[in-house]
């Protein structure tokens, strides 16, 4: 048990903020349908966590791999980066034959068809994707439908084998989450335009082969279109690739082909490198650098996902269950701290309640264990604690699955007992109510005893010889 607990500890020390904040808010929908059983989460959380965020985070999380949320987010991850590789496999190998179809057997290209068919698709979800990021940023949660990003993780989500009871309510945690912080385009963008970066690149890689290892005669062909059109669409298109230093038809070139005309060889090149630059500044170079916008906006979001909404009224359900578990405030006046802590009879404890049971608390390591002085008291059965909160963990479910009637607790006089010391005890006295406090040595007893009424222990005995506690033992566990 020990191990588990440390296992989980580590894995949520080493859990990125997003996955702490999809994980509280995907059993923030699990538990929409009641609240789950978690006192043994909520109280490792309470004694591991030093905040009330950290507390929230971790108590999710700890019921998180217990449900298995925790496992379906690693497969969902896998199969996000799995889905996106094949996507990019897929837009690759379309971008491979895009560029075969243009530099195909013929010789002779359509220099217009060809920028159509290299950049078109591509020109038209760009257009989409920046009319989602408007839509986005305003908060539409619709924007997300045409992007490949969106779709690799949906996909993702909903892709067997192994899929999780849970998957449902994770992505829709996760989608929700993403939305609110408004980051949906950013991710999205992030897989998309990483996507299309990939295709676009081989794209271009075939061209530039072909080109450089093959004459081709690029012209054009219409009907009713006039020349006059095909240079200004050769001079606004040519723009960008000309501040890139690529050449560029001038009108001679575009007369040429529209007569029908051989170009040169001059005329020729200018046309493949106009192609070429198209391809890299219209397409490459936009996905390159809106994917690297892309993650630094998500990576800029991912901050803000670090801060728990306290103001949810999940969260506040589950904050105010965990100031239950804080000790009380000191009470100064004797009588009070009597009242506020009255002493509860084995009677309260219920029928089930039988036999006793012996607990160490941060004995020194040289102790003896059981006390040959405390042999003979007839334990159902006794435990030795080192001081570490799965211990304690334990001993509590120990005590809940078989309660006994009463139990002493042997403590180490000389020791100095804190705050923790004092929670500890008030948990203990919740699962056994007949409770008694056995220090090892005469020495420091005074000092437990003076700290015990100073923390509302006044009714709980605190005996100093061993003898002592076996009378107490022997009245409430008659053989």
């Amino acid at each position: 048990m020990n191990t588990a607990l440390h296992t989980s500890q580590d894995s949520f020390a080493s859990a990125s903020a997003l996955d702490r904040a999809v994980v509280v808010a995907t059993l923030a929908r699990i538990e929409q349908g009641g609240a789950l059983e978690d006192g043994a989460e909520l109280r490792q959380a309470f004694a591991a966590a030093p905040t009330r965020p950290l507390q929230v985070q971790q108590r999710a999380w700890l019921l998180g791999e217990r449900l298995g949320v925790v496992a379906e987010l690693a497969r969902w991850r896998r199969a996000t980066r799995l889905t996106a590789f094949l996507l990019a496999l897929l837009l690759a190998l379309a971008g491979l034959l895009a560029g075969r179809a243009v530099l195909g057997e013929g010789r002779s290209i359509n220099a217009i068809a060809a920028f159509a068919s290299l950049l078109g698709l591509h020109l038209l979800m760009l257009g989409l994707w920046l009319i989602g990021l408007l839509w986005g940023l305003k908060g539409d949660s619709s924007h997300g439908d045409w992007s490949l990003g969106r779709w690799a993780l949906a996909w993702a989500a909903r892709l067997p084998p192994d899929r999780g009871r849970y998957a449902p309510e994770l992505w829709q945690a996760f989608a929700a989450l993403v939305q609110r912080q408004r980051l949906w385009p950013w991710l999205a963008g992030l897989l998309s335009h990483s996507i299309w970066a990939v295709s676009l690149t081989l794209t271009l890689a075939v061209l530039v082969a072909g080109f450089a290892f093959q004459a081709y005669a690029l012209h054009w062909e219409t009907t009713i279109l006039s020349a006059a059109f095909f240079q200004r669409f050769v001079q606004w298109t040519g723009a960008l690739p000309a501040l890139l230093g690529f050449a560029v038809p001038d009108a001679d070139a575009v007369r040429a082909v529209a007569a029908q005309h051989s170009a040169d060889a001059a005329q020729q090149r200018a046309w493949a490198w106009w192609l070429i630059g198209c391809v890299l500044a219209y397409g490459v170079l936009p996905r390159v650098l809106l994917a690297l916008l892309s993650l630094a906006r998500w990576r800029s979001g991912l901050a803000r996902l670090a801060a728990v909404d306290m103001a949810d009224p999940h969260i506040q359900s589950v904050v105010r269950r965990l100031d239950a578990l804080e000790p009380p405030p000191q009470v100064v006046d004797a009588e009070q701290r009597a009242a506020a802590h009255p002493a509860q009879s084995p009677r309260d404890w219920g029928r089930t309640a039988a036999g006793a049971v012996l607990i160490g608390f941060e004995l020194p390591p040289q102790t003896a264990w059981p006390p040959a002085a405390l042999a003979g008291a007839g334990w159902v059965w006794s435990v030795n604690l080192t001081g570490s909160a799965e211990e304690r963990e334990a001993l509590r479910a120990r005590l809940m699955q078989a309660p006994p009637a009463c139990a002493l607790v042997l403590v180490h006089a000389p020791g100095s007992p804190d705050r923790g010391t004092a929670r500890w005890l008030r948990e203990l006295r919740q699962s056994v109510p007949d409770l008694a406090v056995l220090a090892s040595e005469a020495e420091g007893a005074a000092r437990w005893r003076a700290w015990m009424n100073a923390e509302g222990f006044e009714a709980l005995p605190l005996m100093e010889q061993a003898q002592q506690a076996m009378e107490w033992i022997a009245q409430r566990n008659p053989s």
